[in-house]
């Protein structure tokens, strides 16, 4: 289903949420880069004083940028407008498929008018939770309708309808979505381990330089370390390993599940398999939560 489609206050928990991710995530990156920036300037022990002044006010602005950066990410809260707006957003698309589905709590047996209000009171409930964040969502999204018609279109339609539409597009959707990125992660969880250990290991090499020559005036050893524990930042900042077991258990969980949609014979069962199915992405999603918060 496209985004479009979805209730006003999904499009903009996940608007808000990309955009401090994308803010957040930037902002670290400038500030690992520069901190490595700032140690390759000092691989050259220049002999002249005019040299090194112009070298060492170089590094102090480099510096000094960091740490603006730094503080602007302790002080905007990035991170927990992140976290915040995708609960949100995942928290309206769930209740949206429990209602396009008529599952528990939005059956078909209701009529359109009680049915309707009692979606508009969950995603009001929903949106008490967070109301944290009403000074981030943007107005334009949030005067967006609540129901859409294509969400009581796709309601209208008949069990098979249903049972057919939210398994290609919610069930299947999601497991491509999960074993794709399980992949993703492991392979950059590999690539940036390595680049710790083989920025180690020059390290290492640059000291056993500086053994044999002592009187050099190159001195890598402070760029290396450097790279290493900015890459390591990296990596806990983007938790690839964590996240790859997360989305590895709700791509297997997922495929377990949709096993069960065939068994599916009338709407009470239909509507036990799509509670399930949507209690299995929630606990990725807290454990996804879970893990950024640590």
């Amino acid at each position: 289903m496209l985004e479009k489609n979805f209730p006003n206050y999904f499009i903009a928990g996940d608007r808000a949420s990309l955009r401090a991710q994308s803010t957040y995530i930037n902002f670290v990156r400038w500030d690992l880069i520069l901190m490595v920036f700032a140690s390759a300037l000092s691989i050259y022990n220049y002999e002249t004083e005019a040299s090194k002044l112009y070298i060492y006010a170089i590094s102090g602005l480099i510096l000094l940028t960091a740490t603006i950066l730094s503080l602007v990410i302790k002080n905007k809260k990035y991170e927990d407008v992140w976290y915040r707006g995708r609960a949100l957003a995942e928290s309206c698309k769930t209740l949206t498929w429990r209602y396009i589905t008529c599952s528990e709590y939005f059956e078909n047996t209701l009529a359109k008018q009680e049915v309707e209000r009692k979606f508009i009171d969950r995603i009001k409930e929903i949106n008490s939770e967070f109301n944290d964040l009403s000074s981030i969502l943007n107005a334009k999204h949030l005067a967006l309708p609540i129901i859409t018609d294509e969400m009581n279109r796709i309601r209208n339609l008949s069990l098979q309808e249903r049972k057919d539409f939210y398994l290609e597009n919610r069930i299947n959707n999601q497991i491509t979505w999960y074993s794709n990125k399980a992949e993703s992660n492991k392979n950059l969880y590999e690539k940036w381990f390595w680049a710790v250990i083989i920025s180690q290991i020059l390290a290492i090499i640059s000291i056993v330089f500086l053994i044999k020559y002592p009187m050099s005036n190159f001195n890598l050893v402070g760029l290396f370390t450097t790279f290493s524990a900015s890459c390591f930042s990296w990596l806990q900042l983007k938790k690839y390993q964590e996240n790859k077991e997360a989305y590895t258990t709700a791509t297997s969980e997922l495929n377990m599940i949709k096993q069960e949609l065939n068994n599916t014979n009338n709407e009470l069962e239909f509507s036990k398999f799509v509670l399930d199915s949507e209690n299995a992405m929630s606990r990725e999603h807290t454990m996804w939560i879970a893990q950024k918060r640590k």
